[in-house]
């Protein structure tokens, strides 16, 4: 697979022709456009992207016996570039019209603070710890207790930076599962920012599913070695990777360079969605996106190709295909 096939040439071209018959989720992708950025945009397109996922791969996203859902925001990189609100009100209103309620539409990340930071939770100060009615979880509140379950612990050997704050569950080469996303929801769906990264080449879907995912993941995050590897063996984790029935990541604002810490200068804008059950291929059209964004800045392009995708699909790990010829891509127009 070739670096310089830019995004124009995988989705124009390289991608067969559809097919109305039910699909394996993690062979489809749709790329849906956005009128713009305000929230009946969003509204509109959601509600048509998600109707397309349904039909095409015969699943649905509505309430099952657990009655609750999560909506995995990214907020690391802060307010300027986060999951955008308008996305979440949007998925919202949807989940809300198949049968869930507010209260059970779990909006969750990492850190409290990250999360503070993006605008998902007010100050630490008001009474109502929510983000408008909709429950907020931040992993990090609960790691200590989840830590007694072996089910919820990822070792590695990798040890925290030098002089990083201990960990209360004692040992340092554990990072721990969302117990929330593993346990209590019916189903989740990723809702990453796209940037690139020094540790995995790009952040984006994988990357929000898996060291965007645990608490005590910031050991991995300047160890380029076994960033990947750790990622990928993350995301395939069955009780996690169950659970995750979609990615929806919006092009609203990604960036190219610098990233994920926030920089406004590098950051790019495409009014699309793009919708998978398959995280490998989101991150390969983002890998495009990406360099796109750099040769038309006359910067050096991200190459060779991160080895995270073919982690991805290596030994006995399938996340998924990040061949176009292998997938079927619907292109709906904005409605």
């Amino acid at each position: 697979m070739r670096l310089s096939v830019l995004v124009l040439l995988s989705l124009a071209g390289l991608f067969p022709l559809l097919s109305r018959a039910a699909i394996d989720p993690k062979l489809l992708l749709i790329e849906q456009k956005l009128s713009g950025f305000e929230d009946k945009d969003y509204g509109a397109a959601v509600e048509k992207a998600l109707a397309e996922f349904e039909a095409r791969t015969g699943l649905n996203l509505h309430p099952a016996g657990l009655k609750a859902c999560g909506l995995k925001v990214s907020s690391e990189s802060g307010l300027g570039l986060s999951t955008p609100k308008a996305l979440v009100r949007a998925l919202t209103s949807a989940l809300t019209r198949r049968g869930f309620t507010p209260k059970s539409i779990i909006v969750c990340d990492a850190n409290k603070d990250s999360l503070r930071a993006a605008g998902f939770l007010p100050a630490a100060a008001a009474p109502d710890q929510s983000f408008e009615g909709l429950p907020v979880i931040a992993w990090g509140d609960h790691a200590a207790v989840w830590a007694k379950d072996p089910q919820f612990c990822f070792y590695n050997q990798v040890m925290p930076k030098p002089n990083a704050p201990s960990v209360p569950w004692g040992d340092p080469r554990v990072s721990i599962l969302p117990k929330t996303l593993m346990d209590e929801v019916d189903f989740w769906i990723n809702l990453p920012v796209l940037s690139d990264s020094k540790s995995l080449g790009i952040s984006g879907a994988i990357a929000s599913a898996s060291l965007g995912n645990m608490v005590n993941a910031e050991r991995f995050t300047d160890n380029p070695a076994s960033a990947a590897k750790v990622a990928v063996e993350v995301c395939a984790v069955p009780k996690l990777s169950k659970r995750n029935t979609l990615t929806i990541l919006s092009l609203e604002r990604y960036q190219v360079l610098g990233g994920p810490s926030f920089d406004a200068g590098w950051c790019r804008s495409e009014k699309t969605i793009l919708c998978s059950a398959n995280p490998v291929i989101i991150d390969f059209v983002g890998l495009q996106k990406i360099n796109s964004g750099r040769v038309a800045s006359g910067i050096e392009t991200i190459h060779p190709e991160p080895p995270i995708f073919a982690t991805a699909n290596s030994d006995e790990i399938r996340l998924g295909t990040c061949r176009p010829a292998d997938i079927t891509l619907v292109r709906l127009p904005a409605p």
